[in-house]
């Protein structure tokens, strides 16, 4: 999923994917998270280069679902934009 949003007067684009993660076992949930990357130009552009979130410690900020990466990445950006 990726959506356009207005971030401070600047285009900004923001990819929500999949991260799968393998358990041992199946029934443990989640068995999937989210991450977001940003963009500063239409990532149809081959050339778009895209910044993966990370939190607070560095790490790839991962999310237990789209809308709370979309929520995370728009409020993070909004700082740093």
């Amino acid at each position: 999923m990726i959506e356009k949003h207005i971030i401070n007067d600047t285009d900004i684009w923001v990819r929500i994917n999949p991260h799968p993660v393998e358990r041992d076992n199946a029934h443990i949930i989640p068995n999937e998270y989210f991450t977001a990357i940003y963009y500063r130009q239409d990532p149809v552009d081959a050339s778009a280069i895209g910044v993966l979130m990370k939190n607070e410690e560095g790490q790839v900020a991962l999310f237990e679902s789209p809308v709370a990466a979309l929520a995370y990445a728009v409020k993070t950006l909004q700082n740093i934009i």
